[in-house]
């Protein structure tokens, strides 16, 4: 395992993170837990969870692994994360609360100010209490370090980062989408802050196309995502990447990227990035923050189906497929017509994408797939 200094702390993590929010059965908190202690038993030491990843039960998972891992924890280092997406502080002391207990520590290592969307919701939090109830949190010992995880855009989080002295931040960044918070990696590296990226495989866009990104590839007989790991592991700027397991042969598939790594050069790095730049900067990478549409729009869905549209030469069957068989939303479904472009969507996108002229295209493309099948069906008075 490869290990990187966090930031200003001085602590070593683990260049690969374990997500937990992905378990394959999240119901079977033996086999689950079975998972996050074979991770810590193969180098991983940073354990990453939320109160509302899988309705708490991934906290409760993580903290049943714990129960046994802290029976080394002085040989073998680990470190826990967990977040509070509250404003209020007594919503945040019950959040802190909770999390202990569930992950069975006295102290949780690095706890994040969660999910901040813009510079104006973090002034709104910051004003209700809730960065002075982290450092009261902190003062008592009850957490570590205060950190922050966002989805803001690299220019935004280059200022949050210089208004306040988060010790690390956590961000999407893949090499399918690294040019959209590229600032704010540079300016956590220039301020000496941790960086922790999630989606680190681009929502599973990357290993459901691997041949779509071939290029990716620095070494013979390596796959995608071992490629798209390395691309993360061999920038001195990211101390960790966090990996939503399932289960161990993803685990396998992530400890080969680390133990199998070797530089890349800044040549074949700046191919990738030049390859990479205009063809999937404007994928949707599947965090689902944009899942509160007013008319009941499963956005998620449909913009999964988009992603398929673009990954395949801009084939409006595609989108079409998708629906029909991956989330059982065939052309007729009224979800397909039911947007009134209010807009809001686009406002909790992470990534700032155009989501309602991709609704419309998805439309659009249902509309003559329709039209195609009618022309198709003979009319008996034509027999």
């Amino acid at each position: 395992m490869i290990y990187k200094t966090f930031g200003s702390t001085g602590i070593k993590l683990s260049a690969i993170g374990f997500g937990g929010m992905r378990f394959e059965k999240p119901d079977d908190l033996d086999v689950s837990a079975q998972l996050v202690k074979a991770s810590y038993d193969r180098g991983i030491n940073y354990f990453d969870t939320a109160p509302g990843y899988l309705n708490d039960k991934s906290e409760t998972i993580v903290g049943t692994a714990i129960k046994e891992m802290l029976k080394t924890r002085t040989e073998r280092p680990f470190y826990v994360a967990t977040k509070s997406g509250h404003s209020e502080p007594g919503e945040i002391r019950k959040n802190i609360e909770n999390s202990l207990k569930r992950l069975n520590v006295d102290c949780i290592d690095f706890y994040y100010v969660w999910c901040v969307m813009s510079i104006e919701a973090l002034g709104e939090r910051k004003q209700k209490g809730a960065i002075r109830e982290f450092e009261k949190l902190k003062d008592e010992g009850l957490i570590k370090h205060i950190c922050i995880s966002t989805h803001m855009n690299g220019d935004d989080i280059e200022k949050v980062l210089a208004d306040y002295p988060f010790e690390a931040v956590l961000l999407g960044y893949s090499a399918m989408n690294f040019a959209y918070r590229e600032k704010g990696i540079q300016a956590a590296s220039k301020l000496n802050r941790g960086v922790v990226v999630m989606n680190p495989l681009g929502g599973g866009n990357i290993p459901n196309h691997p041949e779509k990104f071939e290029f990716l590839k620095s070494q013979k007989h390596e796959t995608v995502v071992e490629a798209a790991l390395r691309f993360l592991i061999n920038d001195s700027r990211i101390t960790t990447a966090l990996v939503g397991f399932s289960n161990e042969k993803q685990l396998d598939e992530a400890i080969k990227a680390v133990d199998r790594f070797h530089e890349i050069s800044d040549e074949k790095i700046e191919q990738i990035r030049s390859m990479v730049k205009e063809a999937f900067d404007t994928l949707c990478t599947g965090c689902q923050y944009c899942d509160h549409c007013p008319q009941g729009i499963p956005i998620p869905k449909l913009m999964d189906a988009y992603n398929f549209y673009m990954l395949n030469n801009n084939n409006p069957q595609e989108i079409i497929n998708r629906l029909n068989w991956h989330w059982g939303i065939d052309a007729e479904n009224e979800y397909l017509r039911k947007c009134n472009e209010c807009g809001k969507c686009e406002k909790l996108c992470t990534q700032k994408l155009d989501i309602r002229k991709r609704l419309k295209a998805i439309r659009e493309s249902a509309e003559k797939f329709l039209s195609e099948r009618k022309s198709q069906i003979v009319c008996p008075r034509d027999l």
